[in-house]
């Protein structure tokens, strides 16, 4: 009878020693799965801010001074001009390198990024001098890069942000949007640059204009040059937004540059970025929140055994 009493006895030992380091299995993926939601978290935060154009006001040429960004030239050579779409967080320097990959992940400054840059087709003229310059850039949640297009959908704000600015060798210029386009990327002439015939800059023209979600009535002539910026959506498959402007000699005024001082986030907030990006993280915080519910049952449960071999061995 003693035997078998010690053979139990050592059955439950065996039994609690299991439930114990599998408790602190389960704590320590916990651990883990915390540290990782807390670093994605604060990593995808700390993306969006260091993408900001605030990062690169000091480089932004003014008529009265374009040294910062004579500097920022020096620094890197790709940098061929400035891009502004005022109303937006659009406001950056404009790259160029020799393929369409390697501003992916690098900033304006060269440096590793996985922001990356607002950058050029590789075949386009640096002077944006082509009959269609194609910008590409990342689109960013807060509105970061291009992550502002998605407001062109609503057209009361594609009606009131209908201007910017392009600055290159040393001249502004102003920037009339008139088109905003959502497609299949691998599904349109669009993305092809630089267009030379005068045949296929008319076909180019009426599929703008056929394709559009937004469209307004402007002159435009196979003569005029086009800015196309393009960013990618997840509204539909390879898709991608398309923002497109004619350059004109004539500028004009931002008159949106004080209510964007970033003094004021609340005043910046676009609430269909901000659920979507609280979203994502919203999911983060669940997985972690259920670990925690499901590390409480087995530690319940645990208990519950404890208890029971408890009152067996009294029993016995």
């Amino acid at each position: 009878m003693k035997r078998q009493n010690a053979e139990t006895d050592k059955a439950f030992r065996i039994l609690d020693i299991c439930n114990e380091l599998l408790n602190w299995i389960l704590m320590i993926i916990l651990v883990v799965l915390f540290c990782y939601g807390t670093y994605g978290i604060g990593d995808s935060y700390m993306l969006e801010e260091n993408a900001m154009p605030e990062h690169y006001e000091i480089y932004r040429p003014t008529e009265e001074d374009y040294g910062d960004f004579d500097e920022l030239k020096a620094q890197n050579s790709d940098v061929c001009g400035w891009i502004t779409i005022y109303g937006t967080h659009v406001d950056y320097p404009v790259v160029q390198s020799e393929d369409n990959s390697t501003y992916l992940m690098r900033n304006p400054r060269g440096e590793y990024s996985l922001s990356g840059s607002i950058f050029m087709d590789y075949m386009n003229q640096k002077d944006f001098s082509d009959f269609n310059t194609i910008i590409y850039g990342h689109h960013m949640d807060g509105g970061a890069m291009f992550g502002d297009f998605d407001r062109y959908l609503d057209p009361s704000f594609a009606d009131s942000h209908l201007y910017g600015n392009v600055f290159t060798n040393g001249k502004d210029y102003g920037l009339e949007l008139f088109a905003f386009l959502e497609l299949d990327a691998y599904n349109t002439g669009l993305y092809v640059t630089p267009v030379q015939e005068v045949s296929r800059k008319e076909q180019y023209l009426q599929e703008i204009e056929d394709t559009a979600l937004w469209y307004r009535q402007i002159s435009l002539s196979t003569e005029d040059r086009l800015v196309v910026m393009s960013t990618c959506t997840e509204n539909i498959t390879n898709g991608r937004h398309i923002l497109i402007g004619k350059l004109s000699k004539q500028t004009y005024k931002d008159t949106y540059k004080k209510t964007l001082k970033r003094n004021s986030q609340i005043d910046r907030i676009d609430w269909g970025i901000f659920w979507k990006t609280s979203m994502k993280r919203l999911g983060v915080l669940i997985l972690l929140l259920f670990s925690i519910l499901l590390l409480m049952a087995v530690e319940r449960s645990g208990k519950r055994k404890k208890t029971k071999n408890n009152s067996r061995k009294l029993e016995n």
